[in-house]
């Protein structure tokens, strides 16, 4: 599977760590982003930001701050702040107004949750497990504060002590995405591929529009030889999000090792419609033609591949 070997590192190609940080721990999710590789790196993400939402943000930023003006001791409009800063990547003025509002509310756990959440994107790990801690002795039971502390314990690379987070975070919720998206990214690094299907396939039921899973859900099926499987996971995300060539091009690749040329040919040439770019899309249909006996559509895809990936193009 030679071509799948730039895909099937999922911790190379997958933006795992930050899973949860799109939306914030403890905030109402949305679409996640993840970086897939097909020659440069190519990001896709669940929602893209505009302008308007950014224009919005700061207009609820400026509602709460009059807020603030004659409720100055209201911890909920902190916290309030604390997320739309954190929105913004403002994180300095969001841990500010997320520490006020546990100030004012010691019980606040949702505070606390922002806070390790805060700590951990700016690389304050030690920090963050600190405060998720103190979240977990005030509330044993909220769900939210074990996954941020297994996203900290991934970026401080104690894996076992991750997974073991993410499985009392989905004991409590089982609804959490996130979790069960990073619990397989932790079962797949360790080869248990079964145990990684299960957790994305769970995942996806609860939330089909999370494109990454679909992604790594496929990955992981190639890698126990289940390329049909793969092949109808990857076909569902590309009615999701058809505008991905990557889908296309592992399309192509799960149809080439099951020897089936013509899908293969035509998943490829999709890739390209999508994708006019995508240069490794030329390399694999080089070897469908020359498999196929033609032979000089196969040189001329040979001879595209070596003009697009010459340093100079």
């Amino acid at each position: 599977m030679t071509y799948f070997k730039r895909y099937t590192s999922f911790l190379a190609s997958i933006v795992l760590l930050f899973s949860c940080y799109n939306t914030g721990c403890g905030k109402k999710e949305s679409g996640t982003q993840s970086t897939i590789q097909h020659g440069a790196s190519t990001k896709f993400e669940g929602e893209a930001p505009s302008v308007h939402k950014k224009s919005m943000a700061d207009e609820e930023i400026e509602k709460n701050k009059k807020l603030l003006e004659s409720n100055p001791n209201d911890a909920t409009i902190h916290y309030s702040l604390g997320l739309l800063y954190d929105e913004k990547g403002m994180f300095d003025e969001s841990l500010a107004a997320y520490k006020k509002a546990s100030e004012l509310n010691p019980s606040m756990i949702e505070s606390l949750v922002g806070q390790g959440t805060v700590l951990n994107k700016r690389g304050k790990s030690d920090e963050a497990v600190s405060v998720f801690k103190k979240a977990i002795e005030i509330n044993p039971h909220y769900a939210d504060a074990y996954e941020g502390l297994g996203l900290v314990y991934i970026h401080k690379k104690q894996e076992e002590d991750a997974t073991t987070a993410f499985r009392k975070a989905l004991e409590i919720n089982p609804g959490l995405v996130n979790s069960r998206y990073n619990l397989g990214i932790l079962y797949a690094k360790k080869a248990q591929f079964n145990e990684a299907i299960a957790e994305w396939t769970k995942g996806l039921e609860i939330n089909p529009q999370k494109t990454e899973i679909y992604y790594n859900l496929g990955i992981a099926y190639t890698k126990i030889n289940k390329f049909d499987d793969a092949i109808s996971v990857w076909q569902k995300a590309l009615t999701v999000r058809p505008d991905i060539a990557t889908f296309h091009y592992n399309i192509g690749l799960a149809y080439k090792e099951k020897g089936d040329l013509d899908n293969a040919e035509v998943s490829l040439k999709k890739a390209l419609e999508v994708d006019a770019e995508y240069v490794d899309v030329h390399k694999v249909l080089e070897e469908v033609y020359r498999s196929k006996g033609m032979l000089g559509d196969a040189d001329r895809e040979a001879e595209i591949y070596k003009s697009k990936s010459s340093p100079h193009h």
